[in-house]
């Protein structure tokens, strides 16, 4: 497949390189030649006495000592990180934190659709304010292969805050609807919205369970590693002799 002197790149080697879903030829090409240029300059440093110094020694051994640390850590700490936090103890934290939980900015939770024409959009609403549940028409707009082909973009019951909804016009909708309540066909520069409110909270506010049960886990987690971190380190000391001698 390729050569650079005695060092040679195979065709299985390059097969297990390259991703496989893109497009082949263009990234087989820019590998090897990749590789090619890998292989010419490390051959010249190999020249040049570079390839085995005592300072590429040393940071050799430093990184060996880091990928072999990881790998410990990944086994002893970071493995089975759902068994680590139940569910049970994150609504334990919620109910025991949610007094002193505030929201830092306003929370909006939100479902809308995105048509690249307003007859489309139109055609949703109506069949919302017809009596048909968002969800229902949401279905019948996905299977129906006209309003598919115009439906670019869909977003179900997501939580979004200001620096996180865009276009800008769909966050000062957001604000102003009641909830449950559909909105007008909004028009903007990607299309035609049409948004449903199901939630709002304002900054200083409880946030609800969904929204912040995330946060929750994630520092129960931390929590969680730090106590099997600190007892690896408790039992491997037990199991070697440790000194410290500082220099006065």
């Amino acid at each position: 497949m390729a050569r650079v002197d005695q060092s040679y790149l195979t065709e299985t080697e390059l097969r297990a390189a390259i991703d496989t879903t893109l497009g082949e030829e263009y990234q087989a090409t820019d590998f090897v030649n990749s590789w090619i240029a890998s292989e010419l300059l490390y051959q010249e440093a190999v020249r040049r006495g570079l390839a085995d110094t005592e300072d590429l020694r040393r940071r050799l051994d430093q990184t060996r000592k880091h990928l072999a640390i990881d790998a410990l850590l990944t086994q002893e700490v970071y493995r089975g990180d759902s068994a680590l936090v139940s569910e049970k103890a994150v609504r334990e934290l919620f109910s025991t934190d949610a007094p002193e939980i505030r929201l830092e900015e306003d929370v909006a939770l939100l479902s809308y659709v995105l048509f690249s024409e307003r007859s489309a959009a139109n055609e949703f609403r109506s069949a919302v304010l017809r009596g048909a549940s968002w969800e229902e028409a949401l279905r019948r707009a996905q299977d129906d292969s006209v309003q598919r082909e115009k439906l670019l973009m869909v977003a179900n019951r997501r939580y979004f805050t200001k620096t996180t909804l865009f276009p800008e016009e769909l966050w000062r909708l957001a604000r102003t609807l009641p909830k449950e309540e559909v909105s007008f066909v909004l028009t903007t520069h990607t299309g035609y919205y049409v948004l449903i409110a199901h939630g709002f909270k304002r900054q200083g506010e409880s946030p609800e369970w969904n929204y912040i049960k995330d946060e929750l886990r994630a520092r129960l987690l931390i929590k969680a590693r730090r106590k099997l971190y600190d007892d690896l380190l408790g039992t491997l000391r037990a199991r070697h002799t440790v000194e410290m001698h500082m220099a006065q």
